[in-house]
């Protein structure tokens, strides 16, 4: 999936996120089965630390398949000072540079509502935080809390 073919999906989300204060494209994909991450952003970030030698096969939709050497483990991902790690998998990655998968989503009890394009994820009180972006750009999220 390109940005473009995301910004008109209707299933997922894409936005701009900081991480070790560096923009990062990302996208929160409900149906992805993996959380994955460029080789340039591994790099970026400054992951060797967190680097594993593994042996991943990530099928594609037309059924071809990669192989995948590499991960990173308990990344973090930091929104609204609060951290959240995640398993990346290295992928070759062309218009994003993280994807989080369900997985992801679901433990940290995120919600993707594609219709007014914000996620919603619990803060470490449990209030609900709105991460609000605009359809067709890529823009930084606006924080908002919402009422109970």
């Amino acid at each position: 999936m390109n940005k473009k073919e995301a910004a008109t999906s209707g299933t997922v989300v894409t936005r701009t996120l900081f991480l070790n204060s560096k923009p990062f494209c990302e996208l929160f994909d409900s149906g992805a089965t993996h959380s994955l991450i460029s080789a340039r952003s591994a790099i970026q970030l400054g992951l060797e630390n967190r680097r594993m030698k593994t042996n991943y096969r990530i099928k594609l939709p037309h059924n071809s398949v990669i192989q995948c050497p590499l991960s990173y483990e308990l990344v973090p991902i930091i929104i609204v000072e609060t951290t959240r790690p995640v398993d990346l998998i290295q992928f070759v990655l062309s218009d994003f540079d993280i994807i989080l998968w369900m997985n992801w989503l679901h433990t940290y009890g995120a919600l993707i509502d594609c219709e007014d394009l914000k996620v919603i994820l619990k803060d470490e009180k449990g209030r609900k935080m709105c991460l609000w972006a605009e359809r067709g750009k890529i823009l930084f999220f606006d924080l908002r809390y919402e009422s109970k």
